[in-house]
């Protein structure tokens, strides 16, 4: 059910608030109903997209580049899966070695997932070596927004109410008492018995920190709160070519047929034995014909005899060649990291956020790292040859085509001193107050976020039905 204010509700009826409606938020909310358990889903936004609340997402990054943080994420119903690619996988094992929870706690919950964002449960993987994998996305369509206005607008347990703003929350005695939102130019105070925060991966630090500010003793004074921010670097790493036909002759049935572009990720054992962060690339099967023969050309130039072959058969379908596209993971570093700046601020009197951010050298030392042992095997096994982009190869710098996916801020820990939440999502030294979304993530991997996201949100609205109904 959808309401226009709040007079119209009753929220003694409403044992959880869930604030945001993107990914997270909704299917949390979806799970809850689920169990019979109502809730109300409080969106900033409106239904669709609108500049003038977009304006509230302004905000200064210092440092290194990023896509504009008024652009990078949506102010509506939906959230930023209005805009998102699709991408969807789990995150490999060995990249939630240093969370606090296990693989097995997400895997529950991966064939709902696949559900909701109508995707195959089919995330293959096939061995190269002991450094690559061949692996497999699936692509959702699902806009969130899209999708659920209408069940919403018809459910009897999810609820919605869109252009209200939350500006802090309220606590006493280690509890949250209100949420404090402005929604039609006048203040409203909300109670529930819990409250979950899933507004992305920059306004979950913001509300908290602002909280912080407006009320002392609402959250434990060292949580580092808006530190340990990660992007994932997306970049063009270098340029070749990958005989489709020579990969599935080596790989035999164990090469995963697909249409679309062909995937490679690192191994744990890559990833130790060079003392690298996680990454993967792709060669998009679509690259633009015009681009092949300027490949074809520095092809020529590292190895001629493979150059003419290829030259030779520069249109058969069995040749990927083109730009190697490239995810990075970042490490998660206290020194990016999200504030609040006093010195300006939003229509409703709140600070607008600084983001302190600088590329890692980790990230381009793993870049360099992965091509230089993924052209290796491209030569020896005779299925293609790589070069690397010069400023890659010479480690002078990247440059990030996205900045997307907002990790961190949030993260999740066992210990107050460096982690914002428990393995359970709540907010350390607070009784009922969860947050949702890639602000939790440990480490950033090189996996797109959201299908974790959602694991998550399945699994919390879960461990938040049984304490409803205990």
């Amino acid at each position: 059910m959808i309401f226009q204010k709040f007079e119209d509700i009753d929220l003694n009826n409403f044992p959880i608030l869930i604030f945001g409606s993107g990914p997270a938020g909704i299917s949390a909310a979806i799970e809850l109903e689920s169990k019979k358990i109502p809730s109300i889903i409080i969106e900033a936004g409106q239904k669709e997209y609108n500049e003038k609340s977009q304006e509230f997402y302004k905000g200064e990054i210092i440092g290194d580049k990023l896509t504009d943080l008024s652009e990078s994420r949506l102010r509506q119903l939906g959230g930023t899966s209005g805009h998102w690619g699709g991408w969807s996988k789990p995150l490999e094992s060995y990249n939630l070695e240093k969370w606090p929870i296990k693989k097995n706690d997400l895997d529950k919950y991966t064939n709902k997932t696949c559900s909701i964002l109508e995707i195959k449960n089919k995330f293959r993987k096939s061995k190269l070596n002991e450094y690559f994998n061949q692996i497999e996305f699936q692509y959702s369509q699902v806009r969130f927004g899209e999708k659920y206005f209408q069940y919403i607008k018809k459910s009897k347990m999810v609820h919605l109410i869109l252009n209200c703003h939350l500006s802090h929350f309220e606590s006493e005695n280690k509890t949250i008492k209100n949420a404090v939102c402005i929604s039609n130019n006048s203040i409203k105070k909300l109670n529930s018995k819990y409250f979950i925060l899933a507004c992305g991966g920059i306004e979950n630090s913001r509300i908290l920190l602002w909280s912080k500010e407006k009320n002392k003793d609402a959250i434990y004074e060292n949580l580092p709160i808006g530190e340990y921010w990660m992007n994932h670097p997306w970049i063009i790493s270098g340029i070749g070519v990958i005989n489709k036909k020579k990969l599935k002759t080596k790989l035999g049935n164990s090469y995963i047929n697909y249409e679309g572009p062909l995937h490679f990720a690192a191994t744990k054992k890559l990833v130790k034995d060079k003392q690298s962060l996680s990454a993967a690339i792709y060669m998009n099967a679509k690259e633009d014909t015009k681009i092949y023969k300027e490949v074809i050309k520095d092809i020529l130039c590292l190895a001629p005899e493979f150059g003419k072959k290829i030259a030779r058969n520069i249109f058969y379908k069995d040749l990927k060649c083109g730009n190697i596209f490239m995810n990075l993971e970042e490490p998660p570093s206290k020194s990016n990291k999200i504030m609040l700046d006093n010195f300006t601020k939003d229509k409703f009197d709140i600070p607008r956020v600084k983001l302190f951010y600088k590329k890692s050298h980790d990230s381009l030392l793993t870049a360099k790292k992965f091509l230089e042992e993924f052209a290796n095997f491209c030569r020896e096994e005779d299925i293609g040859r790589i070069a690397l982009k010069n400023n890659i190869y010479e480690l002078e710098n990247f440059e990030n085509m996205g900045g997307y996916h907002h990790l961190g801020g949030t993260r999740m820990g066992l210990y107050k001193n460096n982690s914002v939440v428990d393995p359970d999502l709540k907010v350390h030294n607070l009784n009922n107050l969860y947050i949702l979304g890639s602000s939790n993530f440990t480490t950033g991997g090189y996996t797109n976020p959201t299908f974790t996201i959602l694991q998550f949100s399945l699994r919390l609205a879960n461990k938040l039905a049984k304490k409803v109904l205990s």
